[in-house]
């Protein structure tokens, strides 16, 4: 596990961001294991607040951003929100943008929040993702991307969804990403404090037994109110499997900065994430 503490690295990949494409559907037809019903005259793709927060998604949908050139690796970002909105500007398009930038595709999903089941959020937003993945590598090409190369980003809640897709247990044949980025996940303990212990067995998120994770990156804040002790010992977890893992703590910066100005982490994270995704392979210069 490679850690390191407020980094210097700054990358100066050359790239264009590419303006994004209309919302495609995740589903045809119907989406799967609904229990919520659509009030009358209520879009069932979401409404947007002032804050930009996307809530009530029945419909869910991603939009793509290409990559400028052909080859390029692509990452579904998955915005925060508790599993009950989605903070899709900060967390979301400008996330998109900044992976344009360095010369990676993006796709930003808008997953069915809120929660459906109380204890257990995550099943739904599970079930989105994995068919998005789906998608994403049979229609990779049109986006300048490789196939072989589809990674997922995601924030808070959606670093827990993140987590989930690229490593819980599910059924063998589940579509997984080929490198999980996790920023602030949150949740991955039993309970959010430094001392707990990661979440195990069918609905945690430890890998079962016998099988190698995919690269794994981390961003998160000491300061953090979930705890940045639940990206550290998932790194160590994942490591001591077989995998690789790159974690970055900050001193200061605590819950929720996604792509900002707000802090030296959101303002440093993606040149980062992009010098690990060329130190890895995933970008060909």
């Amino acid at each position: 596990m490679k850690t390191r503490l407020l980094s210097p690295l700054l990358l100066a990949f050359a790239g264009c961001t590419a303006a994004p494409l209309a919302p495609l559907a995740v589903w045809e037809g119907a989406p799967p294991a609904e229990t919520l019903t659509l009030k009358p005259g209520q879009d069932p793709r979401g409404t947007l607040n002032k804050q930009t927060h996307r809530g009530d998604v029945f419909i869910p949908e991603f939009v793509v951003y290409p990559a400028a050139k052909p080859g390029a690796p692509i990452v579904i970002v998955c915005p925060g929100g508790g599993y009950g909105i989605l903070a899709e500007e900060h967390e979301g398009a400008e996330v998109a943008r900044r992976l344009n930038a360095f010369g990676s595709a993006a796709v930003v999903l808008r997953y069915r929040v809120p929660r459906r089941d109380k204890d257990k959020p995550w099943i739904v937003p599970v079930m989105d993702a994995r068919r998005t993945i789906q998608i994403v590598r049979e229609r990779a090409k049109e986006w300048n991307a490789d196939p072989a190369k589809v990674g997922i980003l995601g924030f808070s809640a959606g670093g827990n969804l993140a987590a989930r897709v690229a490593y819980s247990p599910a059924e063998v044949d589940a579509a997984r990403p080929d490198f999980a980025v996790m920023v602030y996940p949150a949740y991955l303990f039993e309970k959010d404090k430094p001392d707990s212990t990661l979440r195990d067995g069918p609905d945690g998120v430890i890998p079962p037994k016998g099988t190698k994770p995919v690269p794994a990156f981390f961003a998160h804040s000491a300061d953090d109110p979930y705890p940045a002790e639940g990206s550290m010992a998932f790194a160590k977890t994942l490591k001591s499997m077989g995998g690789s893992t790159e974690v970055h703590v900050w001193a200061k910066g605590g819950h929720g900065w996604g792509a900002s100005e707000r802090c030296e982490a959101a303002k440093k994270w993606t040149d980062l994430l992009g010098a690990w995704m060329k130190e890895t392979g995933l970008l060909v210069p």
